[in-house]
């Protein structure tokens, strides 16, 4: 082989490197731009994995705000059929302080002043003990002479025992009407409300700071437990809380329960 042909056979190598060079300098691009993906991808997962931890945490935040919110609803809620329950009470002693003060006769007042003895002796105690002081600065006030049975009812008003005594006799006895709350296993039921503090001791009536609302929670649930059919009519001649089944509507239709309506639930079984 002469020095022309190892020339050319030299050139033709040269040609055959340098397409090699150019080949692999071309994969060395294409693989770097590999590379450059994979890493903004897994910048991309990085990012997805924080954004779902972040709305995670916010989602926690705002069952936790909305269960706050339900709180306070609930607490607005009963705060005002508190109010609405004190404001029935002062429209009821409104009655009888309107009616004296335009001069009705002394049958009138003292009609007005035992209908509202009479239907109003299972009121919580502080309710009966309000009452009677207003209707004793009444009568000293008007200078009015009533009869000494409405003279016995309003002296004995706000005893602790009215309940006991309106409803149970000296022999233990019950009224008829009044029977089915008074059963053996009503007892039961009675005596485990007293110890969680929904009702007095030794009595039936409402512990203080027990509302309408869960007055009327409280006879839904006995009277399913005891299979009463009308409740509401002996429930409100217990208490003395009219309204008991609109009560009892309002919750039912809203959803929303009453304060401790678990814990009722959970004493009643």
């Amino acid at each position: 082989m002469n020095i022309e042909e190892l020339k050319e056979a030299a050139q033709d190598g040269r040609r055959l490197l340098e397409r090699d060079e150019e080949r692999i300098a071309e994969e060395a691009r294409r693989l770097q731009g590999l590379l450059l993906t994979l890493s903004a991808t897994e910048d991309l997962l990085d990012e997805i994995s924080q954004l779902r931890n972040d709305n995670e945490a916010l989602r926690e935040e705002n069952e936790g705000l909305q269960r706050q919110l339900q709180e306070k609803d609930d607490q607005l809620q009963e705060k005002d059929m508190q109010l609405k329950e004190k404001d029935m009470q002062l429209k009821e002693l409104g009655k009888l302080s309107a009616g004296v003060a335009k001069k009705s006769s002394q049958d009138d007042v003292s009609k007005a002043l035992r209908i509202y003895l009479n239907t109003s002796k299972r009121k919580t105690l502080s309710k009966r003990e309000a009452a009677k002081t207003v209707f004793l600065e009444l009568i000293t006030a008007a200078k009015l002479e009533l009869s000494e049975e409405i003279m016995e009812l309003l002296n004995h008003f706000d005893d602790e025992q009215i309940v006991e005594t309106a409803q149970v006799g000296a022999g233990g006895s019950v009224t008829d009407d009044m029977s089915e709350l008074f059963t053996d296993e009503a007892q039961v039921l009675w005596q485990r409300l007293r110890n969680a503090g929904f009702i007095v001791p030794d009595g039936y009536a409402l512990a203080e700071g027990v509302s309408a609302n869960q007055a009327a929670y409280l006879a839904t649930a006995m009277a399913e437990r005891l299979q009463i059919k009308k409740k509401w009519k002996l429930f409100q001649q217990l208490w003395g809380i009219p309204n008991m089944a609109q009560l009892a509507g309002s919750w039912q239709q809203t959803g929303k329960l009453p304060p401790d309506a678990r814990r009722i639930d959970d004493l009643l079984k």
